[in-house]
């Protein structure tokens, strides 16, 4: 979908993601659907509170800076994003976020972890 101004609403509403993300807000879950899901490293986080209770967990364990490895890919209700996250410890983790939106909130999010196992 696109907005008056020709933005993909998509892309804007998981800029709002890596926004809270960033300032640690764990409002990030609001963004979600009620229905919505979180898919990755073996898991299923499905439903808002588990989702909110997911994201409180990372927030206040991980410390998690998303940054972007380069510009967000949108089309239609799909966006990819390919960051990294810099953790509270020092870590940086590579990884690759496939988001599907839906009436203007995540219905998923599939992440991927990309990082290369230390030599």
């Amino acid at each position: 979908m696109t907005n008056s101004t020709g933005q993909n609403d998509a892309t804007e509403l998981v800029e709002r993601y890596f926004s809270c993300m960033r300032a640690g807000d764990t409002g990030v879950a609001d963004l979600f659907r009620e229905d919505g899901f979180l898919l990755g490293l073996g898991m299923r986080t499905q439903g808002r509170e588990a989702i909110r209770a997911f994201y409180t967990k990372s927030i206040a364990t991980g410390g998690p800076q998303p940054r972007p490895a380069g510009p967000l890919l949108g089309d239609a209700n799909r966006v990819a994003a390919e960051i990294f996250i810099d953790l509270a410890d020092g870590t940086t983790m590579h990884v690759v976020d496939l988001f599907v939106v839906k009436d203007g909130l995540i219905q998923s999010l599939n992440y991927f972890v990309a990082d290369e196992p230390a030599a």
